[in-house]
């Protein structure tokens, strides 16, 4: 009996989550709401977030640019907010690092590592690549400037936010990804959509993830990718 009630309210949750899918969304829902700004309208405010956070913390505070010259292009969009929604975080950095990996902050317990090839590129971008992190637990990043170092040199903390809101984001983007689709959109107009929508939320880190997944970015996206490093690791 209780696994027969198991499968019924799994169908039952099934159904709720179609039927929600299939539904479409009233003008006013937050999914479509604020989602025409371009790239360059949505990085004026990332730019102005980060000025205005230099302001108060001082130059350099929780990170930045460090005496070797690489600088965690993550580090310095999650001082804003630690919060982040995907479960499978991208590392960006600027300058040269030799290892970098993942552990929870709450056991200490290292779920991910990464020796990092030299390379000739001053930008990079690097998947987390292990078992998806979980909603509501607490982790950090950890950068090793020498790939010999057991202590890292710097920490990201950073969160991934709880289920029932994770949850929540993903249902509008999936109902997003399906109303931009039947109307022809390009992948790049998918992913500038979902930036707008982590924008508006303020998940920087996020909006970040969405500029570095698309494969054949435009020029004005491309502009966008340059001018990221630049403003973020150029001192105030």
């Amino acid at each position: 009996m209780p696994k027969f009630n198991l499968v019924l309210s799994t169908s039952l949750v099934t159904a709720m989550v179609i039927s929600g899918l299939l539904t479409p969304l009233a003008p006013t829902t937050q999914a479509q709401t604020n989602l025409s700004r371009s790239w360059q309208e949505i990085f004026q405010d990332f730019f102005k977030n980060k000025e205005d956070n230099d302001d108060r913390t001082g130059a350099g505070a929780g990170g930045g640019i460090s005496r070797d010259n690489s600088c965690p292009i993550l580090q310095l969009a999650l001082r804003t907010n630690t919060e982040v929604w995907s479960d499978r975080p991208v590392f960006l950095w600027k300058g040269k690092l030799s290892r970098i990996g993942i552990r929870n902050a709450e056991s200490d317990r290292v779920l991910w590592n990464q020796s990092l090839a030299a390379t000739d590129t001053e930008f990079t971008s690097i998947p987390y690549t292990g078992e998806p992190l979980e909603p509501g637990q607490s982790y950090q990043w950890l950068i090793f400037d020498r790939e010999n170092d057991s202590t890292p040199q710097r920490l990201v903390q950073f969160k991934v936010m709880d289920a029932q809101e994770r949850d929540r984001i993903s249902l509008d983007l999936l109902v997003l990804r399906r109303e931009l689709r039947a109307k022809g959109a390009t992948p790049e107009e998918i992913a500038l959509a979902r930036a707008n929508y982590f924008a508006q939320k303020g998940l920087w880190s996020d909006v970040l993830q969405e500029v570095y997944s698309v494969e054949n970015p435009s020029e004005a996206l491309s502009n966008i990718i340059q001018q990221i490093p630049n403003e973020l690791c150029s001192p105030p």
